[in-house]
């Protein structure tokens, strides 16, 4: 028994030393090759990059290693650097290309590299490709004249490698410049931090391009942004954007929130307007782009999509009117004008809002007081919300239909309709409210008319109104019952308003009409259906 354990040892030990040699062996033979594909990776990195950019790009880094057991090429420093001389050449002889990138990455690792494969079969297969805190800026400039004849991917890599395939591509961190050169020469420029980028089975091969399940190579690509803020020319508003994904297999950008927020409170806004101009401070939550058209938006600048959804929304409008009014041309400023004038041509064909509160806050120079008007809980959806040419010669109108809670109890129903095509901004409006209180107004009539209404049901207020911005014409229908109302004045020094006695009376007893149903135009027919024909005032 004694003599059979060290036989035992003896094999033992020799068969540790074979494992351990043949393990020093392969990694010797790693190291060696390791260090030859070393070189060859160095050399045809820069090579291929010279070769396909034709000279216009430089390929530069601090430092790389490639381990061919683990499968993984690391660069440090690594920088994509492009040739201004190459590049002013290229343009004068019309090869410049129209989109042009330069990047900086403080490490890039690719990860599962299948060494072996890339040598012997030349195919570049990798699990992954991240590169860390990279700054990429990009440059699409509409200016340049490419004569070329236009090559896809896989023709621009296939004298070097058959196929190029990576399990995901990541930018993590990403600082990013976009700069559009317009033809005109204008600039139109975005700059975006801390952007994640995501690339799912990318794949460039003599096939890929057809395949009716990727786009632009890959199955899926994914953008997330945390948090966007950019300051307005007139330096009065914050523009913020908040929880921003995009996901090109969905054709969906969900916003978590979009908010305009001014940057100056209300008063010390005022001083700074000098003139008077609406303040906005509005919250948008929740919003989806369905079927966004990428391609569109990064070429063309162009945002086309099927439909906009706005799940909450907050819009609060202030306006004092004692400020002076604005000098100048007050014409062109109603909204389809304005859409009409906007630089981003966009096209959705639906546009769907839900549960969006409105106010507008008004101050009178006479009372001295704020009126707010509320509008709660809208919902409705805009149709063909365009401002393209060829489409609005297609359908030259933006319609909308809403639902909304005025003043707390009105039930609002409202029908608008843009023209496009009318240069004087035509438009029509018609709508509904129903079942409200009439006291419910006195936040607006109070301030801005100086009116308290002590008692008013209103069963029905329907109205119709057509114009344009030179002129306005409809006709109103007002059923109510139990008017009425209180004449105030304000006391001077205070707050507080006090009822004129002799002037309520004459109005409730002799002017009035305590319920009156009928049709009238727009401009006469509140007043004589609430005050008579033959009215006074």
């Amino acid at each position: 028994m004694m003599q059979k354990r060290p036989l035992i040892l003896r094999i033992w030990k020799k068969v540790l030393l074979s494992i351990a040699i043949l393990i020093l062996l392969v990694l010797s033979a790693a190291w060696y090759i390791g260090q030859r594909w070393n070189k060859q990776i160095q050399w045809q990195l820069r090579a291929y990059i010279q070769d396909m950019s034709d000279s216009l790009y430089t390929l530069r880094y601090s430092d790389l290693n490639l381990n061919p057991i683990t499968g993984s090429l690391t660069l440090e420093k690594v920088s994509l650097i492009r040739d201004p001389e190459v590049y002013k050449r290229l343009q004068d002889e019309q090869r410049a290309p129209k989109l042009i990138y330069s990047f900086t990455a403080d490490r890039v690792s690719l990860s599962y590299f299948s060494v072996w494969r890339y040598f012997m079969k030349k195919e570049l297969n990798a699990g992954s490709l991240v590169l860390s805190n990279p700054v990429v800026l990009l440059e699409l400039n509409l200016q340049n004249k490419d004569t070329t004849v236009r090559k896809n991917a896989y023709q621009n890599i296939s004298s070097k490698i058959k196929s190029l395939y990576l399990g995901t591509l990541r930018l993590d961190n990403t600082n990013l410049l976009y700069t559009v050169v317009k033809r005109d020469s204008g600039l139109v420029m975005t700059h975006l931090e801390k952007l994640r980028i995501q690339v799912n089975d990318f794949l460039i091969d003599s096939v890929a391009l057809e395949d009716p399940t990727r786009f632009l190579y890959a199955r899926n690509y994914e953008f997330g942004l945390k948090e966007y803020r950019y300051r307005t020319p007139d330096s009065l508003y914050w523009m913020h954007v908040q929880d921003v994904h995009y996901s090109a297999e969905e054709q969906t950008l969900r916003i978590g929130q979009f908010a305009v927020e001014p940057r100056y409170p209300k008063a010390e806004f005022d001083i700074r307007s000098k003139t008077q101009r609406d303040r906005f401070d509005v919250k948008l939550s929740n919003i989806e782009l369905a079927r966004l058209q990428p391609r569109m938006l990064l070429e063309r600048q162009v945002i086309w999509a099927d439909k906009l959804t706005i799940n909450n929304g907050v819009l609060d409008i202030y306006h004092n009117r004692k400020l002076p009014e604005a000098p100048g041309n007050k014409l062109g400023q109603f909204p389809n004008q304005l859409f009409k004038k906007l630089a981003i041509p966009i096209y959705i064909d639906s546009l769907v809002g839900k549960k969006t509160d409105i106010s507008y806050t008004e101050i009178n120079p006479k009372s001295d007081e704020a009126g707010k008007l509320s509008i709660k809980q809208v919902h409705g959806i805009f149709r063909n919300v365009t401002n393209i040419d060829s489409m609005v010669a297609k359908n030259s109108h933006i319609t909308a239909d809403l639902n909304a809670i005025l003043m707390n109890s009105g039930k609002l129903k409202v029908h608008f309709d843009f023209s496009m095509k009318d240069t004087l901004g035509g438009f029509g409006v018609s709508g509904q409210v129903k079942s409200m209180d009439g006291k419910d107004l006195n936040p607006v009539l109070k301030p801005l008319a100086m009116v308290q209404v002590k008692s008013c049901e209103i069963q029905d207020l329907s109205f119709t109104i057509t114009g344009n911005e030179r002129r306005a014409s409809g006709q109103v229908k007002f059923i109510y019952s139990n008017l009425k109302v209180n004449i105030l004045k304000k006391e001077e020094g205070t707050h507080e308003f006090k009822r004129k006695g002799l002037m309520s009376f004459l109005a409730n007893v002799l002017i009035i009409k305590d319920s009156n149903p009928a049709w009238k135009t727009l401009f006469t027919g509140i007043k004589e259906t609430a005050l008579g024909k033959n009215s006074p005032i």
